[in-house]
């Protein structure tokens, strides 16, 4: 799926977000030509560098993981059905601790739209350009065997 992603204040740009059919994992390209692996259900991600040749573990506990997972603590209210990147979806107000908005999603389970403020007045929007259903293969889902493992920098 290709999404265009909005925040504040004026940051606009592309990614691209590529899963498997029952599968947790998923594959996040950025605009700087790298990317994320994500697999929620391992609790792992890590980010690709193709300019380094580099894999970087980013601990979970991190918190960047959980953008893209749901929580059970989320609260969501049933809306109204709308169309987006041409497919059905369903409209859910969704309540977090930090985090008020909503999402679009259609009935097979495809984000085609969020819109997102947290309590600190930050608000993103993510919307789908485009859909395709055509299955990647199952070396996207996993870092080069030839790229050097290094550690995330300590703060």
């Amino acid at each position: 799926m290709l999404y265009r992603v909005s925040s504040s204040p004026t940051a606009t740009y592309e990614i691209r977000i590529t899963s498997r059919p029952g599968n947790t994992r998923r594959r996040i390209d950025l605009p700087d030509k790298n990317y994320l692996l994500v697999d929620s259900a391992a609790e792992r991600l890590a980010m690709v560098s193709l300019f380094e040749g580099t894999v970087m573990e980013i601990p979970w506990s991190s918190g960047l993981g959980l953008q893209f997972t749901l929580d059970t603590a989320m609260r969501f209210t049933r809306k109204t059905a709308t169309t987006i990147a041409g497919l059905r979806c369903m409209t859910y107000a969704v309540q977090t601790q930090n985090t008020s908005g909503e999402t679009c999603v259609t009935e097979d389970g495809v984000m085609l739209r969020t819109l997102a403020q947290n309590t600190a007045g930050q608000r993103t929007a993510i919307e789908a350009i485009s859909v395709s259903y055509t299955p990647a293969p199952p070396t996207d889902f996993a870092p080069p065997p030839d790229f050097q493992r290094v550690a995330p920098a300590r703060q």
